[in-house]
């Protein structure tokens, strides 16, 4: 995905956007966030009890002073009464988070990302690398989850710690207080230092992970490719180098981001001998008690604690915030324009017209220019042509995969781009050179285009497909499972399954895309005799290469340079001698 096509987002937008989507799970996180107080409130009465109990033994020892054995048990009790129920609060705040973020944030964002797939032009899919779009999807979200933690399991959760710990020391000793708060600044400003140096190697090293996702995705894909030309050690040598261009980012960040927690806690420690030197003289001199000092000591630690969380969740945000811009940009990509307008509801007969046509994939190539065609409603119309020469463009203009920048595609008089392209594409069935089926059985491929299709008319398309003698020859009949990549059964028996799906369909208009190229002689005949029977009352474009297999076609298409050079019947055309009679010699080795 191209850096041209996502906007620049600072750190502040980015958390006001993960705020803000955490709307639906709102009360979720402010009851966790109650939870996680009283956790903390039940933490304030510790220091207090242990300061009473140490004042006990102090002076039972120091002034021979008989211990109130009932009482002191009671306050030993009750002290761990209370260290439990704040330890078993603290869990029950962290399995609301878990739940709310888990189920509900996490859900949400993904679920989001995968509607905006449908609503992206294909140009912007096409040109992004599907591995990409994987890693942002699992682990740029999986660790935007973990934002929903930082901030308020930990970051706000540590301030409203600081607050009411502040507000305890301050009443117990406002020296010692002045002492402790003192340090705070300089814990937060060398936390905001460290975490904004750390921001940047986050963003490169997400940035790589994008890289690394796509090129395992193309290794799996061409598997078979990478074996056959040797070039395993090659694709290994590219892998190693962006791991460890993404280990050095990742490095870097991680040792910027960790240093936070160290320095907060030098820092906090540093408060300790402060506090022990005024402390020790305080007591010393009868100002305050030791027990009064070991409860102070007890809430320094407390106080310490929300500071140094704050720390590292402020070091953890880097990480999730470069990872959350990366979804957020994704997220914020141009969408297809769309209408709800669903045409006309006459049945379509499939006349076809391209009037005055202009299109280009960039805008300093030109592809097609002033194209103008009417294909009659039945017609059978073969596009012939040079590769390059604009045969796909047709049918991506067809289908309204792109849109042509000047002049218009009418289907039954109607402009398709008036209409929804959902629309549209219901018009169309298509059967593809690059067979695509789905992980599932043979019956839930075949359905695929129709799923509420009755099992007896599945039956007929596969009979008019000519599958049901392979089908029944299969250990599960249509049940049987067909793999991730479609490896246990062959190349024709897919394509003909892909003819039984077009033909359940039921579409008035068919594009079928040099259906034959991939299979031998004999499942060629097959496949031809089956396209035949699908064409049957039907419009059909037919994208052909081998040229024997659209001699019988109404009218042939020659396609050059986005310009239509000829039109005519097989016949005609290799009278002509023109670029057809050219193609058509060099395909059967002769000249005419």
């Amino acid at each position: 995905m191209s850096k041209a096509t996502e906007r620049k987002k600072s750190a502040f937008d980015v958390v006001f956007r993960l705020i803000k989507d955490m709307k639906p799970i709102l009360w979720w996180l402010v009851l966790a966030t109650t939870v996680s107080l009283a956790s903390v409130i039940l933490n304030v009465f510790a220091p207090d009890l242990l300061g009473k109990l140490t004042d006990t033994v102090y002076a039972s020892i120091n002034d021979n002073q008989p211990i109130d054995w009932h009482l002191f048990i009671n306050d030993v009790i009750l002290l761990a009464l209370v260290y439990v129920g704040s330890a078993l609060l603290g869990l029950a705040s962290v399995a609301i988070m878990n739940n709310s973020v888990s189920r509900h944030f996490t859900c949400r964002i993904r679920v989001k990302m995968s509607e905006k797939i449908s609503k992206l032009p294909v140009k912007t899919v096409d040109s992004t690398p599907n591995g990409e779009i994987i890693s942002r999807m699992t682990r740029d979200v999986s660790v935007m989850g973990s934002s929903v933690h930082n901030i308020f399991g930990v970051i706000i959760n540590g301030v409203i710690r600081l607050a009411v710990i502040t507000v305890v020391i301050f009443i117990e000793n406002f020296y010692l207080a002045i002492a402790v708060v003192v340090f705070v600044p300089v814990s937060i400003i060398l936390s905001g230092i460290l975490s904004s140096k750390s921001e940047k190697y986050f963003d490169e090293s997400r940035e790589i992970s994008g890289k690394v996702y796509a090129l395992c995705e193309e290794n799996l894909t061409g598997f078979d490719t990478v074996k056959t030309f040797g070039v395993e050690q090659s694709q290994n040598a590219r892998y190693e180098k962006l791991i460890d261009e993404q280990a050095v980012k990742g490095r870097k960040g991680y040792v910027t981001s960790g240093m936070v927690q160290p320095i907060v806690a030098l820092v906090n420690n540093l408060a300790y001998v402060v506090i022990c030197l005024i402390g020790g003289y305080l007591v010393i001199n009868s100002q305050v008690s030791v027990g009064s000092l070991v409860a102070f000591i007890m809430y320094t630690k407390l106080f310490s604690g929300p500071l140094e969380s704050i720390a590292t969740g402020m070091s953890m945000m880097q990480s999730t915030i470069a990872s959350s811009k990366r979804v957020y940009d994704y997220l914020d990509l141009e969408e297809m324009a769309e209408t709800d307008n669903h045409g006309s509801d006459n049945p379509t007969l499939g006349e076809v017209v391209f009037d005055d046509v202009y299109f280009s994939y960039l805008p300093d190539k030109p592809l097609i220019e002033g194209l103008s065609l009417k294909i009659k409603a039945g017609q059978k119309v073969a596009i012939v042509g040079p590769t390059g020469g604009g045969k796909t463009t047709l049918v991506n203009l067809l289908m309204r995969f792109y849109d042509p920048q000047k002049g218009r595609v009418l289907v039954d008089g109607q402009d398709v781009g008036e209409i929804s392209r959902s629309a549209v594409r219901e018009k169309f069935g298509m059967v593809l050179q690059d067979t695509v089926l789905f992980s599932g059985t043979v019956y839930d491929n075949i359905a695929y285009g129709n799923p509420s299709a009755s099992y007896e008319e599945v039956e007929k398309a596969v009979k008019m497909a000519h599958l049901d003698s392979f089908i029944n020859s299969l250990p599960d009949g249509y049940q049987t499972q067909i793999n991730e990549d479609s490896t246990n059964i062959s190349g024709g028996q897919k394509q003909l399954l892909t003819i039984a799906r077009a033909y359940l369909a039921d579409r008035p208009i068919l594009i079928l895309d040099e259906a034959t190229s991939n299979v031998d002689t004999r499942t060629e005949l097959i496949i031809q005799r089956a396209m035949d029977d699908l064409m049957q009352g039907r419009t059909a474009f037919v994208i052909a290469h081998r040229l024997s297999t659209i001699e019988n076609a109404d009218v042939i298409l020659v396609v050059d340079g986005g310009k239509i050079v000829e039109t005519g019947t097989h016949s005609k055309l290799l009278e002509k001698g023109g670029l057809y009679a050219k193609i058509y010699n060099s395909q059967y080795g002769y000249e005419k």
